[in-house]
């Protein structure tokens, strides 16, 4: 790599391999954080290009400086890859330590380089935010460190993650803060509920706390806020909302195919699909250095402009990149874009604009022949994401997700756990050093390697976790994607997390049990003087949800409005209160991932979830 470091304008001398004296773990994370420019927890090819067009380097170099890291061949490199390649004196490092020589010692100045994504995240925050009353001290941000400033008080972001995840935040539940007299406790409770709500939602929160985003913390703050800009901007690129999409189906696909497919994947196949409409020999593979040109820009906006004013010919026939870049831009904006960005931004090929701007299109004019009658029944056989099963799978992957485990992502959990890697990393998670790694089959290709690695999840389980799991064999989970056996084990070892905090709170009494956290939780309400109690996770009388407000109340007071508490008698006011409680839990920083459904059906799992949370916060 010292070569191809050369090649690109990287430094010889900071290409050398590094000796074990040099490597400082705490310095690896600040390197690895300032790659990380959406706090993903892995550095993608894009991050890379932009890092290094900013220095004035050579963007082709990120390819060599992933394919030489990148352990597991995903494109993505962890920290846990990156501290390997640091002892092995990888282009990786080298190109860091130019990032951080670039920015110096400053996070501000270290992450200055993604000025133009402050710039469009502020955009895009600006037009769909602009008629709340609530921010109009905030709005419009007109520069990068307004937007640091503009989400310090955790109104703004509490109010962009409903755009992107309409209904993850009561908000009801969320402080109006003054700008002349700002309450320290109201803000940190607001960006507990920011965050808390965020990771409920699926978006990826990984050691960032209230405090970071009260100082301000750039790569943080804008991690956090584009993964909501994106959320936004993906949320109706699936078959539910846009049942069209099955146009995009592949010979011998099903729709369960397409159903698994991330947005991104759809995204990139909808482009694909116009392009073939248009007779045009170029495929999207990336969002970067594909459409670098606008070659790929000027087919698709041909194809699917209603009023058919865009000449790809004529596009193409100019000469500079960024002329191009500037007849795309225009043209997006002129069908209606919901994301703005500059020619600049196409031309340096920066992946996360150019994905946004690309969705701004497809929600604008997707351009897909609308189903017949036909095609429309086939949709009646897919199952109803709101059942209860689907709520639990949903619940536990974002459980996983929120862990924080390098190289753990699960878009599906039932397809997630088929290799076993996910079982054995959650479970070395939990409790660490309980697996022997090298008893994993790393790269489990085949189904017979597959089978191996759930089988000794399994022996784990059993064994040092003293699960139940009779009759459950690795094949089971493996070849045949069992959802009932999946489930229960991925409960059981949710729950194993959850006991194993509590064990390490100080208290003169075992809280490990569901009776004992049953007897603390009505202790709790009791000595609080509210009259409320439960016989167990499961007693119907919780469905009213004041149970749950009641002992929010008697851990912390100021976090509940007791004015806003409904009688819980009826459908309507037995849902306020659910979404009520879990917003005023998120205050505190519980994690919690249920919703109020679960609380209003009483499903005990996750109302044992709910109590452990809040158990947890108290340090019972």
């Amino acid at each position: 790599c010292v070569e191809a470091g050369a090649k690109h304008g990287l430094s010889s001398n900071a290409s050398q391999a590094l000796s074990s004296e040099d490597i400082d773990v705490s310095k690896l994370r600040k390197l690895f954080a300032s790659l990380d420019t959406d706090g993903s927890g892995s550095i993608t090819a894009g991050e890379m290009r932009s890092a290094l067009t900013k220095m004035g380097a050579d963007p082709a170099a990120a390819d060599d400086v992933i394919e030489d890291s990148d352990a597991n061949g995903d494109n993505k490199v962890t920290f846990e890859e990156f501290a390997k390649a640091a002892q092995r004196g990888a282009e990786i490092v080298a190109l860091a330590k130019k990032v951080q020589g670039y920015g110096g010692a400053d996070a501000r100045s270290v992450h200055s380089y993604a000025e133009e994504e402050c710039k469009a995240f502020s955009d895009f925050i600006n037009a769909r935010l602009a008629d709340d009353e609530n921010l109009s001290h905030l709005l419009p941000i007109a520069t990068a460190d307004g937007l640091f400033s503009a989400v310090s008080d955790g109104m703004l972001l509490c109010r962009l993650l409903n755009e992107a995840a309409p209904g993850a935040i009561d908000e009801r539940a969320v402080n109006r803060i003054s700008p002349s007299k700002p309450s320290r406790f109201h803000v940190t409770e607001n960006q507990n509920l920011a965050i808390s709500a965020a990771k409920g939602s699926g978006i990826k929160v990984v050691n960032v706390g209230a405090e970071d985003i009260i100082e301000g913390q750039p790569h943080l703050i804008l991690g956090l806020v584009w993964q909501m800009v994106k959320m936004a901007l993906l949320s109706k690129i699936n078959l539910r909302s846009n049942p069209f999409l099955i146009r995009l189906l592949l010979e011998g696909e099903t729709l369960e195919d397409l159903l698994k497919l991330p947005p991104e994947q759809l995204l990139m196949r909808w482009v694909n699909y116009h392009l073939a409409q248009s007779s045009c020999s170029r495929r999207l593979r990336n969002f970067g250095s594909d459409v670098a040109d606008s070659e790929i820009y000027a087919h698709l906006l041909q194809q699917i402009d209603p009023g058919r004013r865009v000449s790809a010919a004529d596009v193409m026939r100019l000469g500079d990149k960024t002329a191009r870049a500037q007849q795309v831009v225009s043209a997006g904006r002129r069908l209606g874009s919901d994301f703005s960005i500059r020619p600049k931004d196409i031309v340096s090929a920066n992946e996360k604009l150019n994905l946004a701007f690309v969705a701004g299109l497809f929600n604008a004019c997707p351009a897909l022949e609308p189903l017949d009658e036909e095609e429309l029944k086939l949709f009646d056989e897919l199952e109803d994401d709101d059942v209860g099963d689907s709520r639990e799978e949903r619940a536990f992957r974002l459980w996983i997700n929120s862990l924080g485990i390098d190289g753990v992502y699960v878009d599906n959990l039932y397809d997630g756990v088929r290799d076993g890697l996910v079982l054995l990393s959650v479970m070395d998670h939990v409790q660490p050093g309980v697996v022997e790694w090298s008893k994993v089959n790393r790269k489990p290709g085949m189904v017979f390697k597959q089978v191996e690695n759930v089988n000794y999840a399994i022996a784990i389980g059993k064994g040092e976790f003293k699960f139940s799991l009779v009759g459950v064999a690795g094949s089971d989970i493996a070849v045949d994607g069992s959802k009932k056996l999946s489930l229960a084990l991925i409960w059981q070892l949710m729950r194993a997390h959850l006991v194993s905090f509590l064990a390490t709170l100080k208290s003169k009494t075992p809280r490990s049990t569901d009776s004992a956290m049953v007897r603390w939780a009505n202790e709790t309400v009791e000595a609080a003087g509210y009259a409320s109690r439960m016989k167990d996770f499961g007693d119907k009388s919780l469905a009213d949800g004041l149970f749950l407000l009641d002992l929010l109340t008697a851990v912390e007071r100021r976090c509940v409005n007791r004015d806003l508490l409904a009688d819980g008698a009826t459908d309507e006011s037995r849902l306020l209160n659910a979404k009520y409680a879990i917003a005023c839990a998120r205050k505190l920083g519980c994690a919690l991932f249920c919703l109020p459904e679960d609380l209003i059906e009483v499903r005990p799992k996750m109302v044992m979830s709910f109590v452990a949370s809040v158990m947890a916060f108290a340090g019972a």
